[in-house]
């Protein structure tokens, strides 16, 4: 009698599974389609507003029923939204703006780069920190899902996480998730808003805290800045870690580009030639495999691209993330 009583609880397990496992395979299939790639189109400008050729490409792919993104800083005015284009928004993450902005924060520090006139570097392993940026982080998606069209994911763009590892990353936008849900349950943003968060350069500790499955949901998709091809048309070392994370994981990858960085230096008759990124580099990068797009700006400082070169579809893939996103 007990072992029939056991045989059957464990076929009724087993049988539960199977239709757990059912159920999560068919909300992904409604979520993210049949396996059948798209194109993603991602207009950005972090120093003014988006260039309007860029803008404009962005309408006109999603129009074609591609993916659409738009990445911006809130400081500046948003341009009017149509149906079917994502909002992300800039946050300075783990930088303070110096003045009010820092003051806020237990303690700051030089950052030792270009961006020390105006900017110094707070501690995100700080659960402190942490705290004060995701009140931030959740007071603009909460802007941001009043101006986004119905049915628009709503994400941030939260800069300056390369001092982070694996852990840290997992910490940081774990308890930004946590808070944002925090948030539908109270009204403060619609229970039906799709929200998430990008990942931004930082390639090594992404790939570790996705294959350890160390979020709570995979980003919306990964940027890697001053990125490079050599002469023989290779891309560097972090451009290529964020190529291997859009092939494992179905995470739309964008490189971003800038006329200034030295792609590399060659010999030619009397001494060294640096050779810059150009646009055309910048095109070819985005018709190498597992990259989304590849966006140009003149130089670093000018965070507003004037080219987007589109590349390849995005297949989403099945990971535990996905299931989880279903649910």
């Amino acid at each position: 009698m007990s072992r029939s009583r056991d045989r059957t609880i464990r076929i009724i397990a087993i049988a539960v599974g199977c239709v757990l496992a059912v159920a999560a395979l068919l909300a992904y299939l409604l979520v993210y389609g049949l396996g059948k790639g798209k194109k993603q189109y991602w207009a950005t400008s972090l120093s003014r507003t988006v260039d309007a050729g860029v803008l404009q490409g962005l309408y006109e792919a999603v129009a074609r029923g591609e993916v659409g993104w738009l990445d911006v800083d809130p400081k500046f005015p948003l341009p009017s939204l149509e149906g079917g284009i994502n909002l992300i928004l800039y946050h300075v993450g783990g930088n303070c703006y110096i003045g009010a902005d820092c003051e806020r924060f237990p303690a700051s520090e030089p950052t030792g780069d270009q961006w020390g006139g105006s900017e110094r570097q707070i501690n995100l392993n700080d659960p402190a920190v942490r705290k004060i940026v995701v009140a931030d982080l959740v007071e603009i998606v909460r802007q941001g899902d009043r101006s986004a069209p119905p049915g628009a994911i709503v994400g941030v763009h939260l800069d300056n996480v390369h001092r982070l590892k694996a852990d840290g990353l997992a910490a940081m936008f774990n308890d930004y998730l946590r808070a944002v849900a925090a948030a539908k349950r109270d009204g403060r943003i619609a229970q039906g808003r799709v929200v998430g968060y990008i990942a931004k350069n930082n390639p090594d500790a992404f790939q570790e805290a996705l294959d350890r499955e160390l979020f709570l949901a995979a980003p919306l998709y990964q940027i890697n800045e001053n990125a490079t091809l050599d002469r023989s048309g290779k891309l560097d070392e972090d451009s290529r870690i964020a190529q291997r994370i859009g092939r494992r994981y179905g995470i739309p990858v964008f490189l971003k580009t800038f006329g200034s960085d030295v792609a590399y230096r060659t010999d030619q008759g009397e001494g060294r030639i640096d050779v810059y990124v150009s646009q055309a580099m910048t095109r070819q990068m985005a018709q190498l495999r597992s990259i989304a797009g590849a966006a140009w700006s003149p130089n670093e400082r000018e965070y507003r691209p004037t080219l987007f070169a589109q590349g390849g579809p995005v297949r989403p893939v099945w990971f535990p993330y996905r299931a989880r996103l279903a649910e």
